[in-house]
């Protein structure tokens, strides 16, 4: 059969088959390495490609809960994540089985916790699998593409009807490259139907109410129950794999994958892209006339406990390569459970497990031969010499930095874009603050970029509680009296303040806690590479608001935090820029009086235009910042116990083209959008003005 094909990295082959399937519902948010699918997806929808809803949320709790509320619509739904996102969405992950809902996700492995690495392994996906998912691997970017469409047929499929979880290891999948075929529109249409929910939250064709709560003598029966679903699934899985081989000519064996096992005595057993280094090991044994075979792993939810049994029977032992431990149990996630199938069967082979590719490292095919000689001596006598066995390569301890005199706590140098203008806030900052200071940094440019120079203390938080961490640092510091000893300064991006971060900020300005918080914005997560924010301006071109066929770039307008700030009604709020350095200074001294006096919060928002985002000249970011300020595209002002004062006034703004021409992101923009832009911020100016006449802000 004849399928056109191109070469395309892990993450694009994901996107292809979401639209190919005709997903209906996209929610988004970034998270690297995920974020490419969604930046793949948002130019399809962008261009016409994809005819879908498309969900920019705040953070990845709300993206599973878009993908739930959407999916029990009717709406055929896909959203991906990764790690810290999967974790940070796992409450709505477990709420998502009870509802049945079949929509598809995919996970982009990479590590979770352990020093915030972003290598492939599976412990982000760990503590998802007995949510009563349905939960896969792939090996290639071909089975990428393959298996979000056989996901969809079978989560759909009126005997499952649950949410189906695709594993694919970030960076060596996600973002590698490879030849992809692509099946024929009509053909997927015909074998992947629009999807017919049985009953659909939907009032105008079904007025049953889904179940929300439980009785705690009906859980014990519903969770039995669905395990006789996950088990129905099970040929569900087979039935789909086959059918799909027939009809676009691949198949990849359902639950598993079998490898040379047809005579075999021993085996090795995989999951994910490290199967394919594992085939070369196989043939490297066979050829040297060991009776070895390979078993991959596509579904470890349902867990395919049957299939092991009945190749127990068959093989002397078997070999376990685990990408992930299971802290407390001594072994890996897949051993574990292949362990507890085969306890109960008489005359079981030995099985042994070797732990290996954490955090991402690289799992080569020498290792995993020697791997396979020490399972076909376990095969030959019948004895295990280590049950669990570490496979490590420990790193070369690295060379002890050179001390340079300063009297700043950020060393000279970091690891910034040229012409990033974040050096220059957090220098000021640290300039003014002094040694003494805590930093408290959510996931962002500036946790790369400067905490490596910082010689004073940097707490990397999570991104969605920065300004909870503040709060602990803070009052763990009152309790031991030292608050007005220690500078507490949170230092995030608008992603980390205006979005995933501002429930968190909010609590911790409700609560006025003496913290300062400081948002260096540069108008997108540029950390992920370029994607829009609550604080990005309307009609700016980003990854996942493309302008396109369809789109003109964002189609809303920013937040205005200063007045959302100002709604808590802490003592002190400021707008800053850093084209203002002498207002900028001043504004950090008087937050600084502020906090150390115990008064409560100060916020400073400070505009920091970025040359990588806007795609202007690195020699012009500090006139970027200056014309945003010249043409009301970002006013400077505080709010001092209430009172608003403008502290920069042009006599008139300028036009706003000559802000919007030297950046790329709005060269799309036509003359009667950027008229409608200048109409809207002259507004906005002009209500600044009346605030500004007031003696106090009426709500304070």
């Amino acid at each position: 059969m004849s399928q056109d094909f191109d070469v395309m990295p892990g993450n694009k082959a994901v996107a292809h088959g979401v639209r190919l399937a005709r997903t209906e519902v996209v929610p988004a948010y970034p998270i690297t390495p995920q974020t490419t699918i969604i930046e793949y997806l948002a130019d399809f929808v962008a261009n016409g490609k994809l005819d879908a809803e498309y969900i920019h949320t705040d953070g990845e709790h709300s993206c599973m809960g878009a993908a739930v509320g959407a999916s029990m619509t009717g709406a055929r739904t896909f959203t991906a994540t990764c790690s810290e996102g999967l974790a940070y969405m796992h409450e709505v992950v477990a709420q998502a089985t009870n509802y049945r809902t079949p929509l598809v996700m995919a996970v982009t492995n990479r590590t979770l916790g352990w020093y915030w690495a972003l290598g492939p392994d599976y412990s982000d996906v760990q503590p998802e699998l007995n949510l009563g998912w349905l939960v896969s691997f792939v090996e290639s970017n071909q089975e990428c593409l393959d298996t979000v469409l056989q996901l969809y047929k079978i989560a759909e499929d009126r005997r499952v009807l649950l949410p189906a979880m695709m594993n694919l290891d970030g960076f060596y999948l996600s973002y590698s490259h490879e030849r992809v075929y692509l099946p024929d529109q009509d053909m997927v249409d015909d074998w992947l139907p629009r999807y017919d929910a049985p009953y659909p939250l939907d009032p105008t064709v079904n007025n049953k109410v889904p179940t929300s709560i439980l009785g705690a003598p009906h859980h014990t029966t519903y969770r039995r129950i669905h395990e006789e679903v996950l088990e129905d699934a099970k040929q569900v899985i087979k039935e789909v794999d086959q059918s799909y081989k027939e009809t676009f000519g691949r198949g990849y064996g359902g639950l598993i994958e079998e490898y040379r096992c047809e005579d075999t005595e021993s085996l090795l057993v995989t999951a994910g892209s490290m199967t394919t280094a594992t085939r070369r090991a196989v043939d490297r044994l066979r050829d040297e006339g060991e009776k070895i075979g390979l078993v991959k792993v596509r579904f470890l939810r349902p867990f395919p406990w049957e299939e092991f049994r009945q190749l127990s029977q068959r093989v002397h032992a078997i070999g376990v390569v685990d990408r992930m431990i299971q802290h407390g149990t001594g072994g890996g996630m897949i051993f574990n459970d292949l362990r507890a199938a085969l306890c109960n069967i008489e005359g079981r082979c030995p099985v042994i497990n070797f732990i290996t590719g954490l955090g991402g490292e690289d799992v080569p095919i020498d290792d995993l031969y020697v791997m396979g000689k020490k399972v076909v001596k376990t095969a030959k006598t019948g004895k295990i010499e280590k049950e669990v066995e570490f496979v490590e390569h420990p790193a070369a301890k690295p060379e002890k930095p050179i001390e340079v005199e300063t009297d700043n706590p950020i060393y000279p140098s970091g690891a910034g874009c040229a012409g990033c203008g974040s050096s220059i806030i957090i220098r000021h900052i640290m300039d003014i603050l002094g040694d003494n200071t805590i930093v408290v940094n959510p996931p962002s440019c500036s946790v790369v970029n400067y905490t490596p120079v910082a010689r004073n203390p940097w707490l990397l938080a999570n991104f969605a509680a920065g300004g909870a961490y503040a709060s602990g640092v803070y009052r763990g510091l009152k309790a031991r009296g030292k608050a007005d000893k220690v500078y507490v300064t949170g230092y995030a991006g608008d992603g980390g303040t205006v979005d995933i971060g501002l429930q968190s900020l909010s609590g911790a300005a409700e609560r006025n806690e003496s913290i300062m918080w400081v948002c260096y914005d540069n108008e997108a997560y540029m950390n992920t590479g370029i994607q829009r924010s609550g604080s990005t301006p309307i009609y700016s071109n980003t990854t996942s608001t493309p302008a396109g066929t369809e789109w003109s770039g964002k189609p809303t307008r920013r937040k205005n935090m200063a007045l959302v700030m100002a709604a808590h009604r802490i003592p002190y709020i400021a707008t800053a820029s850093i084209a203002y350095i002498p207002d900028l200074r001043k504004k950090i001294k008087r937050a600084a009086e502020i906090t150390r006096n115990g008064e409560g919060m100060a916020f400073i928002h400070v505009h920091q235009p970025c040359t990588t985002g806007w795609y202007y000249p690195p020699e012009m970011t500090v006139t970027m910042g200056r014309l945003a300020v010249q043409t009301g595209a970002w006013p400077v002002l505080e709010i001092d116990q209430g009172k608003l004062t403008l502290n920069v006034k042009p006599k008139e703004l300028k036009p706003i083209k000559e802000y919007l021409d030297p950046q790329k992101r709005f060269r799309h923009v036509k003359d009667d959008q950027a008229l409608r832009l200048e109409s809207m911020l002259l507004n906005d100016w002009n209500g600044l003005l009346e605030m500004e006449k007031f003696d106090k802000l009426p709500w304070y």
